[in-house]
């Protein structure tokens, strides 16, 4: 995803000459042609009226993102398919993946982003088609990669748009609360129930849509990203984690790898969580099956078996060290883990939904399809 300071340097003339001449003509992908690819229905527990965690991880493919509509019609699919299971009630939350907002930075753009066989020649393409805008946020760029920096931010109005309109129109038109993965953008916060940008560093941000439409005020920015976002992506601080009331109880939102410290679950204890949830995203393909090569963007916790660095496998560690492992130390008595899955360009994608109640932690075989699972609160 990150482009090379070589590729700017060496390519601003070659595009700068035939930016005139460049194709507006594109295919856009058929409406009718959204596909779920859903391969795993669960339900665990029986309803007790209290509400449901409902984890969808869906297989997003990269026209899936060509358009606003689109993508809100891609969501919207798997929301019908657990209504007609009767997942959904005034209490349900709905958790969906990190990233899932983020690759809507192809969103309008020409088949030949969206459509690319590979990341890097999507983002050339990308930039290709939208470079006098480029060049204008490259000179804005917070971040020490400037080119990956410049591509979100001068893309952000376009991807803030798509993501909360679909998920501020599917929160109120089912009446549920929805944890909508996350989203790079410059700057977020939230302000009378809408999502606002600013002029700042690129920051990972996961954010909640209640059942009238509006978004939360704390939802979670990221706290501690991994080496391949650091160069263009900000930490929040751990000051700022703070639950969010809902229909069926306090929840807490850890985004990705911000689950695998202790202090976040201290934090969540003082604040009484009832849930905690965690949308990931996991890249590459197999990735759950190699070998756990210890944390990745901070240094181990002191908790840490050193034994297992080397020696366990990476689903293994995150059963042990993430919210699995974890998440009795806040008090918390059901949380959910779902990871992005589908066919991403070149990126690749692993992991399967982990879902806990009374602290006991439950998950499948991996499938290579989307899921949905339903977890009944008690």
């Amino acid at each position: 995803m990150i482009l090379t300071k070589r590729f700017l340097i060496g390519s601003l003339i070659f595009l700068f000459s035939f930016y005139t001449i460049w194709s507006n003509t594109g295919r856009s992908p058929s409406e009718n042609s959204v596909q779920t690819r859903l391969e795993r229905t669960l339900d665990d527990g029986e309803d007790f009226a209290k509400g449901n965690l409902l984890g969808i991880q869906p297989w997003m493919l990269q026209e899936d993102y060509s358009s606003a509509d689109r993508f809100r019609e891609k969501i919207e699919s798997y929301l019908v398919l657990a209504q007609k299971r009767g997942f959904l009630n005034p209490k349900t939350i709905v958790v969906l993946p990190e990233y899932l907002g983020t690759w809507l930075v192809v969103s309008g753009e020409k088949e030949s982003v969206y459509g690319a066989d590979r990341i890097q020649t999507a983002m050339e393409n990308l930039v290709l088609s939208n470079f006098f805008s480029f060049i204008w946020n490259w000179v804005q760029a917070k971040g020490e990669d400037r080119v990956s920096d410049a591509i979100f931010r001068m893309k952000s109005k376009d991807m803030l748009f798509a993501y909360q309109n679909a998920f501020s129109t599917l929160s109120k038109k089912y009446s549920l609360t929805i944890v909508a993965g996350s989203i790079l953008l410059p700057e977020p916060s939230v302000e009378g129930g809408i999502i606002r940008i600013g002029r700042g560093p690129l920051q990972n941000g996961s954010f909640v849509f209640l059942p009238d439409g509006k978004v939360a005020e704390n939802s979670s920015l990221k706290i501690y990203p991994v080496d391949d976002e650091k160069p263009f992506v900000r930490a929040s601080s751990l000051q700022d984690l703070k639950t969010i009331s809902t229909p069926a109880g306090k929840i807490g939102i850890l985004v990705c790898a911000d689950s695998w410290y202790p202090a976040v679950y201290e934090t969540f204890r003082k604040q009484n969580v009832n849930i905690i949830v965690v949308p990931s995203f996991v890249s590459s393909n197999g990735a759950m099956d190699e070998v756990w090569k210890g944390y990745n963007g901070s240094e181990n916790p002191s908790d840490i078996q050193k034994g297992d660095i080397g020696t366990i496998r990476e689903g293994e560690a995150w059963l042990k060290y993430a919210l699995a492992g974890r998440i009795s130390k806040s008090g918390a008595s059901f949380g959910m883990n779902v990871f992005l899955r589908g066919e991403l360009w070149d990126l690749g994608s692993d992991g399967e939904t982990i879902f806990l109640s009374d602290s006991h932690a439950k998950t499948q075989p991996r499938i290579h399809g989307a899921s949905i699972v339903n977890l009944w609160l008690h």
